[in-house]
């Protein structure tokens, strides 16, 4: 049996440049962090003809419309005839929190399957189709993204630091995100600029989420966590994605553990580290 790391990201700054004429798409940059903090993969090939995926946790859907299954269904024509899996998720990462759980569940499945039997197909296409931020999980690591996320550049930036991830109780809905923002497809497209702090020694202060103006004002727990993450004295806090988790970047693990006691009712807390290449 395989056991596969699926591994969560952070948004590292996020700003929605405009929209595509020809398709509607948002157009964005970001920096796509990779994190130590995973879900967990548990896959038994056999020679079922069929694949089987069941999870931890009861509220994860295991039918077609999981990320997983979806990865399988585009992976399979590439596979032996006849071949199956049983496949179990552990599930670490909250649905709805930014940190790309399911998407990068869908990426190591392609990886694996792929690896399996050394199929030189390119996964880009699959991984596209499966969702935006799958092609980055596809080699993790750090990179700046523009377009709808799927533009990829590896990047280097300074890996000495702590992760303190506060994941509220709730979801926070990405469409109705990108709808409160209000960007139509006549606004002129921003220029991006975190293309030019990457060219300058690094600062966490450039940094800032767009999603932020329209979600902390609707939900104020948000703003509440991130002004709790500066106070116990983050070099950085802020929403990943659209949310609804928010983390803090700290100096060291014993400073970002601090949070614990401060934030211990605002949600669940898991402190990591950044991960991956570089």
């Amino acid at each position: 049996m395989a056991v596969l790391r699926a591994n969560a990201k952070i948004n590292i700054g996020l700003r929605i440049l405009g929209r595509r004429k020809t398709d509607g798409y948002h157009v964005l940059e970001t920096i796509f962090q990779e994190i130590d903090f995973a879900d967990i993969i548990h896959v038994d090939i056999n020679r079922s003809g069929t694949f089987n995926l069941a999870c931890n946790r009861k509220d994860i859907p295991t039918d077609g419309s999981n990320l997983i299954l979806k990865a399988v269904n585009r992976i399979k024509p590439y596979l032996p005839e006849g071949m199956g899996a049983e496949i179990y998720l552990e599930k670490n990462i909250p649905v709805g929190a930014g940190l790309g759980g399911g998407s990068s569940d869908a990426a190591a499945i392609l990886k694996y399957f792929s690896s399996l039997y050394n199929h030189k197909q390119d996964l880009l296409p699959l991984a596209v189709d499966l969702g935006a931020d799958v092609p980055f999980f596809l080699k993790g690591g750090t990179a700046y993204a523009t377009g709808t996320g799927d533009i990829l550049k590896s990047v280097k930036i300074p890996m000495d630091w702590t992760v303190c991830l506060v994941m509220p109780p709730f979801q926070i809905s990405t469409p109705w995100a990108y709808k409160e923002l209000r960007i139509s497809l006549t606004d002129t497209v921003k220029k991006t600029n975190i293309s030019s702090f990457l060219r300058q020694e690094f600062s966490w202060r450039f940094f800032e989420n767009d999603f932020e103006r329209v979600i902390i004002p609707a939900y104020p727990q948000i703003g509440a966590i991130k002004a709790a993450l500066l106070e116990c004295g983050a070099l950085y806090a802020g929403l990943s994605g659209s949310g609804s988790t928010v983390y803090g970047i700290f100096c060291s693990d014993d400073n970002a553990a601090v949070c614990r006691e401060f934030l211990q009712t605002q949600g669940r807390i898991h402190i990591c580290h950044p991960s991956g290449e570089t």
